[in-house]
């Protein structure tokens, strides 16, 4: 690569951190992985790419950019670890985090357990203040009440202050001038405005929103800054940007200083935007289960006509995980996923009732699977995979870490002499019981979606969904599975692969019949020219953009709307309604299974996509080996089935595959980050772009 400026991609996983360079001018990309370090992740990082960059002959003075995605905010509010934070709210309103929704998760838990609140009473205070639902100043803001609140909170030690007032959505002044006041008295202290985070109604929601953003913003503010310095130190790079939750990337600094909840999940979507970049170029841009398999957690979303799929609303910290409404909801853009407690790492026990259970308990990056050897005793799905054969333990990372087979037999081995089992066949429960939970998990998301699953393909990536992508797919009927190269970092190439992007959001809530479409084409353009400011800090000034319209829409009358988008820069007018009406009508009977009662509709926000039309250069992932050596490096015992024994299977090299050449399974196709299984029956072969597309049996 040299002479070349190069893109660096970092992204943090539970266990790994996956580092992927591509040379902009050839679209070729080098991989690395290094252990992740929880304690610091920054760490973890720098060494990652100094060592990617030093394998590839790159000059720190080549890298143009770093790429980042990381869980560092998720995990501060999964581990409550992040900033003491207050919280200032309208008279009357204090305890709104504590009532939250109406609604119960599961109506039949006697013992419900919902989520704290990250901020307890005694730092929820108010100010005299009041709008109407329309903005008007009902009662002026007494700033000697504002004083005071602050002064109690500064008292109290809190570090971080979330500001909150009634309908501060739709007028934002008050809320302003708090936290005017707040600065002024108290310039040390962290500040989030709900009205620059979430300005969109839902009491509950937006407060809930500020808070998280100020609860996480001392300590990622910390982290990309001791990263920033740490790049600037080994000299990589000229900027720093990180992965948004909703697909898109944004300049770290800004972020990290304004709105770091934002990038919750910031891992998780960059495989999403990997995936569908995958989906274009192999399923032709058919519908995909994007399929991420890590250490840690497995997670799912779906890619509708080669994007990602987006919510407008999302939830961390689950009390019971996994369980939609047991957790802290954010109104914020973020790619929709299924997260479900089934990686690498998860632990396999006895259940109360004597019965083998697998997970959501993660044996992590400390002290790992027992093969790794770093002190785990207890077996993961990891171990399972060892000794069925899809793993080599002398390959692993492509050689650079040593599995301990005799580690893992024995300790799945012990597991299963309390079942009456061997370890084989105890191995294999083990397998079998994971892929079987996810595949639940993926038929109900299908089945509330609305979505047929023998019409998609899958895109499998994460250094665990090769292995089981097979095995999944077989039990959900789904027909092809894509491989792509590198798919053990495929998170970090969805980094390099995302647009600059803005999501943005304002409060509308007037008749569709009775909009003022001129004032609406004006606040779009704002929206748009606001956008093109940040965009221009990443991009240059020359970057072009596209700008989607959204509108929630919602029958008159009803609590819930649903988002209907135009074509990009389509012009907004009157011209729009028919097609909004249409949209809306088809939307709402995919959801709902009937069509809409025929009453006016009501626009509730406006919502615009501005990102920069970005030419992604074709990923050069065909190794410049493919076809020049024998593929198959040998053959072993591998088991795919629960009844009989382990079958032989042909192991080939990833790097050696020849371009279009297909095969029969069972198979193994080993490259350094990741083993593809293909069982009995299933026939694949690498396409002109170097993804492994497997056509399932039948």
């Amino acid at each position: 690569m040299a002479g070349q400026t190069v893109r660096v991609a970092i992204d943090v996983g539970g266990t790994f951190t996956d580092v992927v360079a591509i040379d902009e001018a050839t679209g070729r990309l080098r991989f690395g992985k290094a252990l992740s370090t929880p304690d610091d992740p920054s760490e973890g990082s720098l060494s990652g790419a100094q060592e990617t960059l030093a394998a590839a002959a790159i000059t720190p003075a080549q890298v143009r950019d770093v790429v980042h995605a990381t869980t560092v905010a998720t995990n501060a509010v999964l581990e409550r670890k992040g900033a003491v934070t207050g919280l200032i709210t309208t008279k009357g309103f204090r305890d709104t985090l504590a009532m939250g929704r109406e609604g119960r998760y599961d109506i039949y838990d006697l013992h419900l357990r919902m989520p704290e609140p990250l901020v307890p009473r005694p730092r929820r205070l108010e100010a005299d203040e009041r709008l109407d639902h329309e903005g008007n100043v009902l009662r002026p803001l007494d700033e000697a009440s504002v004083g005071a609140a602050a002064d109690a909170l500064a008292a109290s030690g809190v570090q971080a202050v979330a500001i909150c007032l009634l309908h501060a959505h739709v007028n934002g002044v008050h809320e302003r001038r708090v936290a005017e006041i707040l600065r002024a008295r108290h310039p040390g202290i962290e500040i989030s405005v709900s009205s620059e985070v979430a300005g969109e109604a839902r009491e509950y929601e937006r407060s809930s929103t500020v808070v998280v953003d100020a609860y996480v913003k001392p300590m990622v503010r910390r982290y990309v800054s001791r990263l920033a310095e740490g790049l600037e130190r080994a000299g990589i790079g000229r900027s720093l940007s990180l992965m948004l939750s909703h697909g898109g990337i944004g300049a770290a600094a800004e972020v990290a200083n304004l709105h770091p909840v934002r990038m919750i999940e910031s891992g998780p979507a960059a495989g999403a935007a990997a995936a569908a970049y995958v989906a274009r170029q192999a399923l032709g841009g058919d519908d995909a289960v994007a399929f991420d398999m890590g250490g840690t957690t497995a997670k799912m979303s779906f890619v509708r006509g080669g994007m990602p799929t987006v919510t407008h609303e999302y939830e961390v910290a689950h009390v019971h995980r996994f369980k939609g409404g047991s957790g802290l909801p954010l109104q914020i853009s973020a790619v929709e996923l299924l997260e479900i407690g089934a990686g690498g790492g998860s632990i396999a026990r006895l259940s109360n009732l004597g019965l083998l259970t697998v997970g959501p308990q993660s044996a992590g990056a400390k002290p790992g699977p027992v093969c790794y050897g770093r002190g785990g005793t207890e077996p993961t799905v990891t171990d399972a995979d060892l000794v069925l054969g899809y793993l080599d333990p002398r390959y692993f990372l492509g050689g650079a870490m040593s599995l301990d087979v005799a580690a893992a037999r024995n300790a799945i081995g012990a597991l299963g002499a309390q079942l009456g089992l061997d370890a084989e066949r105890t191995a294999w429960g083990i397998h079998d019981i994971v892929n079987e939970h996810m595949a639940a998990a993926v038929r109900a998301h299908a089945a509330e979606q609305g979505v047929d699953l023998r019409r998609f393909g899958m895109v499998a990536f994460g250094g665990a969904g090769p292995v089981h992508a097979w095995a999944l797919a077989r039990k959900l009927g789904i027909p092809r599975v894509v491989a792509p190269f590198g798919a053990g970092v495929a998170s970090a190439i969805g980094c390099l692969v995302a647009p600059p992007a803005v999501d943005l959001v304002g409060s509308v809530r007037r008749p569709l019949a009775a909009i003022d479409w001129p004032a609406l084409a004006a606040r779009f353009a704002a929206m748009r020219a606001g956008a093109g400011k940040v965009i221009a800090g990443l991009a240059g000034t020359e970057a072009m953009l596209a700008m989607t319209p959204q509108f929630e829409l919602r029958c008159e009358g009803q609590g819930y709307a649903v988002v209907v988008s135009l074509a990009a820069d389509a012009p907004i007018g009157p011209g729009c309604i028919g097609d909004l009406q249409a949209k809306f009508a088809a939307t709402y009977a995919e959801i709902y299974g009937h069509a809409p009662p025929s009453v006016p509709l009501e626009v509730v926000n406006i919502r615009a996509r501005i990102e920069q039309v970005k030419v992604v250069p074709d990923l050069s992932m065909v190794s410049a080996e493919a076809g020049k050596r024998d593929p198959l490096k040998g053959r072993r015992r591998v088991r795919y089935e629960a009844a009989g024994d382990a079958v032989e299977a042909s192991v080939y090299d990833r790097y050696a595959l020849p371009v279009g050449t297909r095969f029969s399974g069972p198979a193994i196709i080993e490259e350094r980050e990741t083993s593809v299984a293909v069982g009995p029956g299933a026939r694949f072969h690498q396409d002109a772009l170097g993804h492994i597309v497997i056509e399932m049996e039948g």
